[in-house]
C-alpha cells in the first residue's frame, strides 16, 4: 500500500506519527478518529458578541483538532458577527462538523469537556462525575482556564468571568486555549499537566504585570495578511469578529499563492472539508466580504523589489512558513509589521513566536533567520516511520517533512498578533519578541525598541 500524499493527511492525527505514539500511519489517522471533545454553552446574557466569538472558536477548533465534537447548548441562539453571522448556533454546528446535544446522557464520559462560563443547572450533577471539565473564562484582555470542581483536578470552585468588557480577542484566545488543554489532556503525555492545570494568558500584560488593561476601544484601520495558510486564516478569523462600526472603511489585503488541499482545513479555520482546490486567497476574501469589508487580493509571492508608499497605513501581519520573505519585512517599509511562526514537530506545535517590526535590528539580520544548512529531511526513528519507508521511501520523506499542527495554536498566535498591533494605540507597551510554549507555559518577552502607532479606527463598544 502506497503511502497518501501529504496533501490530504490530517496535520494533527500527524503528531501520533511523527512521536512514533502509533505503530502505522493508519493506526494514528484511527486513534485520531475516535477521539472527542464536548463543547459545553453555559449561562451567557443575551449572546452577546464575545460569547458568540468564544463558542464559534471552541467549535471550529475542536471539530479540527478531534475527530468527534459534541456541543451542548440551545441551537436557536442567532449570531450577529464573524464569520457564521446570520446563523443559529445549531447551523453552526451542522456547518462546521460538529453533533449537537442538549445534554452528555449519550456523550462517552472519557471526553474532555469544555465548558464556556457558568454551566446551566440542569447541567451542572452531569459534569460533575466527568473526569477532565475545563472552565473556560475572558475578562478585558485576560484569557483563563481552569479544571472545574469536581473533577480528578480537584480545583477550586471559583467561577470565571465571561463578561464581555468590550474585548473579543481574549473571548477568542479563551476558546482556543481550552480546546488546547482538553486536547492536552487526550494526548496525556508523560510528566504534563496540560489540561490539569489552571493557565491564563494576559494580551494586555504577557509577561505578567498583572495590568488588566483598558477596554478595547481603537484597533488598526487597515490590514495586510501575508500568508493565509494555517496563521494567515487563524489572523483572518480574528479580524472578521472586531466590532468595527464601518467594516467598509477597513482595507484588508490579502495575499497568497497557493490553492487549498484538503490537508488544510484541519489547521484552516477558514478552510472547508474537500475545499476542491480553490485559492486560499478567494476563501478568506469571501469570507470577509460577506462581512462587508474591503478586500484586495494579491496572488503573487513578496518580491524584492515590494515597497509600500508613504502614506500606506496597512499592518502587516505574517503567516510564512520560509525565511527569504521574513528576511525582507523590513525592506518592505510597513509602519508596523508583526510576523507569527510556529513549531513543527511534535514536541514544539504548541510553540509560538512573534517578532515586530521596526525593531532594534532589521529583518535580514534576525540571527535565527539566516539561511539553514541545506541538509536532507530526517526520517523520524520510530515504527511508523519505518513501515511508511518500507511501503514509499518518497512518500515517507514528505510526510517526515511536513509541519504538524492544530487550529487552536494559530487562534491564539492572531489574538497574540491583533493584541500585539492594537496595545499602543490605547497606551499600552509594544514587544519586539514574545516566544510562548503552551504546552509548559513559558513565556518570553523583549520590550520594543522603537514604536510605530498605526491608524486607528474606533469600535462599536457594548
Amino acid at each position: 500500500m502506497n503511502v497518501p500524499s501529504k496533501d490530504i493527511v490530517h496535520r494533527t492525527a500527524l503528531l501520533g506519527v511523527h512521536d512514533g505514539t502509533h505503530p502505522t500511519l493508519e493506526a494514528a489517522l484511527h486513534a485520531h478518529a475516535d477521539t472527542g471533545v464536548v463543547i459545553v454553552a453555559g449561562s451567557q446574557s443575551g449572546l452577546h458578541v464575545a460569547y458568540q466569538a468564544a463558542l464559534c472558536t471552541a467549535i471550529a477548533t475542536a471539530v479540527r483538532a478531534f475527530g468527534n465534537t459534541t456541543v451542548v447548548a440551545d441551537g436557536d441562539g442567532v449570531m450577529t458577527a464573524g464569520p457564521h453571522r446570520g446563523r443559529t448556533v445549531a447551523d453552526v454546528v451542522a456547518a462546521e462538523g460538529g453533533t449537537l446535544a442538549t445534554n452528555l446522557r449519550d456523550v462517552p464520559a472519557h471526553w474532555p469537556v469544555v465548558l464556556l462560563g457558568t454551566p446551566l443547572p440542569a447541567l451542572s450533577l452531569s459534569l460533575s462525575t466527568r473526569a477532565v471539565v475545563l472552565h473556560v473564562g475572558w475578562n478585558r484582555w485576560t484569557a483563563s482556564v481552569r479544571p472545574a470542581a469536581g473533577t480528578a483536578a480537584g480545583a477550586d470552585t471559583q467561577e470565571e468571568d465571561v463578561s464581555d468588557a468590550g474585548n473579543v480577542l481574549a473571548a477568542l484566545c479563551a476558546a482556543a486555549l481550552g480546546v488546547h488543554e482538553a486536547f492536552g489532556a487526550v494526548q496525556a503525555r508523560p510528566g504534563s499537566d496540560v489540561g490539569h492545570r489552571p493557565i491564563s494568558l494576559n494580551l494586555w500584560s504577557p509577561a505578567g504585570e498583572g495590568n488588566e488593561g483598558p477596554p478595547l476601544t481603537h484597533v488598526p484601520a487597515a490590514w495586510w495578511l501575508i500568508g493565509l495558510g494555517h496563521l494567515g486564516q487563524a489572523n483572518a478569523w480574528a479580524l472578521s469578529w472586531l466590532p468595527y462600526p464601518s467594516p467598509s472603511g477597513v482595507s484588508i489585503l490579502l495575499q497568497d499563492v497557493d490553492k487549498a488541499v484538503d490537508a488544510n482545513h484541519s489547521t484552516g479555520m477558514l478552510t472547508p472539508r474537500q475545499p476542491a482546490q480553490v485559492r486560499k486567497t478567494r476563501l478568506v476574501a469571501a469570507c470577509l466580504d460577506a462581512l462587508g469589508f474591503d478586500t484586495h487580493i494579491v496572488e503573487q509571492r513578496l518580491q524584492q523589489n515590494t515597497r509600500v508608499p508613504p502614506n500606506d497605513t496597512h499592518v502587516a501581519l505574517l503567516g510564512v512558513d520560509n525565511l527569504p520573505t521574513r528576511r525582507m519585512i523590513s525592506a518592505v517599509g510597513w509602519r508596523l509589521a508583526i510576523d507569527a511562526g510556529l513549531g513543527a514537530g511534535p514536541a514544539d506545535f504548541n510553540a509560538i513566536q512573534l517578532r515586530r517590526f521596526p525593531a532594534a535590528r532589521p529583518s535580514d539580520q534576525v540571527t535565527a533567520w539566516a539561511d539553514p544548512p541545506a541538509d536532507s529531511v530526517v526520517l523520524p526513528r520510530n515504527h511508523a516511520f519505518d513501515d511508511l519507508s518500507r511501503r514509499d521511501a518518497c512518500g515517507a520523506v514528505q510526510l517526515a517533512g511536513t509541519a504538524v499542527g492544530a487550529a487552536f495554536v494559530g487562534v491564539i498566535a492572531a489574538c497574540l498578533a491583533v493584541a500585539e498591533a492594537t496595545r499602543q494605540l490605547l497606551g499600552g507597551r509594544s514587544l519586539d519578541v514574545l516566544s510562548l510554549h503552551l504546552g509548559t507555559a513559558d513565556l518570553d518577552v523583549a520590550p520594543a525598541t522603537r514604536e510605530s502607532c498605526p491608524i486607528a479606527v474606533r469600535l462599536t463598544t457594548s
